[in-house]
């Protein structure tokens, strides 16, 4: 069969005339616009459709020129709204469909409805992050601890991709020795999350001192793969400090708010690294600097010290060797002066007290003469007292230690034990069993006295003078039954 093969004019040409009994009806849309810009008065973007799980499901070029523009501004001004054409809005607009050989299928809008002003990915994204604050999860990676120059960086970011770039050159062109540990990772589309999970699983398990999550610059469609609320939470949980320089300059990513530390891009986030280690080199150099100027300045007094006291000594010897020989020569006419005073004092001292001596002895002898006589007449007076009180106490414990007295009395208690013994033999168990009687307790040991101590069926146990019987309770009888 041979092939018939159709120049690409015809074909669209062919397309223009199927949809030209569309191309004049004019339908209202609502979707959301991705990588818009403004251009010549005109606004061109994508429109999209995402699905429950995220993924776009629709997508068609949209174009907005400048006197629709215009009209659709005044239109929301009205409202008293201002017209937000920012990736991730979601609007209404009425359109019409526009075909081009050249450009292809896309939809012109005609006019917009004021009444959606917000898209459905920015409605989720607000509703992630309120739920992050009541939780209380903004702060905790915040009071992570963080070195105040950390060399061990984890990076999370797409290998090669510009983000890489500017974070690598940046740290690199720094000249400290930074050890970066790059965990490869998706930064957008289905796969960003389980990706950067992973990635943030395998630097803490080599503790890293500081992660860093770079991602370049995009459509708010492609960034708001990391509006993620699972690597939120994540970062929340995190012992070590995260940092985001995720590339958006006019919005703020939903893990810059669980974050320790947020950039508006991935230099941004280098740059500050790098200036932690430039301060610190320049309050290293202003301390060197200082002490430097504070030594020099110390060690000039000191060596002026040092001269003034060699001319001291050189010029003040002679002179304090003056000034010493004269006090010296002072302090000895003093001593000489006083001596010769003390020495006479001493002397009129010494001679009254002689005289005191030669009085003294006499008086002395005949005090203690007197005194010793009224002692000895005291003591004989006490002595002669203490031996008759003596005297009549023995007599009295003579006449109380009698010896048949003792006898008596021994005879008398020997009765009364032997009568106590003979009560206590007679009140012996043993004896008493020998006289048929029995001792019945039950198994733990408890007596029984009545036969309410016992139920029937129950084992007790009857001891008598030759044994032991065990026997089981079959039927109580009470008196007068």
């Amino acid at each position: 069969m041979d092939k018939r093969f159709f120049p690409l004019s015809k074909i669209t040409e062919r397309i223009t005339v199927l949809l030209q009994p569309a191309i004049s009806k004019q339908f209202w849309v609502k979707a959301e616009i991705a990588s818009g810009r403004e251009r010549g008065g005109a606004f061109y973007c994508d429109l999209i459709e995402t699905g429950a799980d995220g993924k776009i499901v629709a997508k068609i070029t949209c174009t907005i020129w400048q006197r629709e523009l215009t009209s659709i501004r005044e239109l929301f001004n009205t409202s008293n709204m201002d017209l937000v054409l920012i990736d991730g809005t979601v609007v209404g607009f009425l359109c019409s469909l526009q075909y081009s050989p050249q450009y292809g299928l896309s939809l012109r809008v005609i006019d917009a409805d004021p009444a959606i002003a917000m898209g459905e990915m920015e409605l989720k994204k607000r509703e992630i992050i309120e739920r992050l604050q009541k939780e209380g999860l903004f702060q905790p990676n915040k009071d992570c601890f963080l070195p105040m120059l950390p060399l061990k960086i984890g990076l999370i970011t797409s290998a090669g991709s510009a983000a890489y770039n500017d974070f690598i050159q940046t740290l690199t062109t720094s000249g400290y020795g930074f050890a970066i540990y790059l965990a490869d990772a998706m930064m957008q589309g289905e796969q960003t999350e389980k990706s950067v999970l992973r990635a943030l699983d395998k630097l803490r398990s080599i503790n890293v001192e500081l992660i860093v999550i770079a991602r370049g610059g995009g459509s708010k469609t492609d960034l708001y793969s990391l509006d993620n609320e699972p690597i939120a939470r994540n970062i929340a949980s995190s012992s070590i400090p995260v940092w985001t320089g995720i590339g958006h300059e006019i919005d703020t990513s939903v893990l810059d708010y669980v974050s320790n530390k947020a950039f508006k891009t991935p230099t941004a986030a280098a740059e500050e690294l790098v200036a932690r280690f430039v301060q610190m080199r320049r309050q290293l150099d202003e301390s060197a600097n200082t002490l430097k100027t504070v030594w020099a300045y110390r060690l000039k007094i000191g060596k002026d010290h040092i001269e003034r006291a060699k001319t001291g000594i050189y010029q003040g010897s002679r002179k304090l060797l003056d000034v010493t020989v004269s006090g010296l020569l002072e302090r000895a006419q003093k001593l000489r002066h006083r001596v010769q005073v003390r020495i006479s004092t001493e002397q009129i001292t010494n001679e009254k007290r002689r005289e005191r001596l030669r009085a003294m002895p006499l008086s002395l002898i005949q005090n203690h003469k007197e005194r010793l006589i009224f002692k000895r007449h005291s003591l004989e007076l006490r002595t002669k007292s203490i031996l008759s009180c003596t005297n009549n106490t023995l007599c009295g414990m003579k006449s109380r230690f009698d010896r048949d007295r003792f006898l008596r009395r021994l005879s008398l208690e020997r009765k009364s034990l032997y009568e106590k013994m003979a009560t206590l033999k007679a009140s012996d168990p043993k004896n008493v069993l020998k006289r048929g009687y029995a001792i019945v307790h039950r198994k733990d040991g408890y007596l029984v006295r009545s036969i309410n101590d016992v139920s029937e069926k129950e084992k007790i146990y009857a001891h008598f003078a030759d044994g032991l019987i065990i026997s089981e309770v079959t039927a109580k009888e009470k008196k007068g039954e």
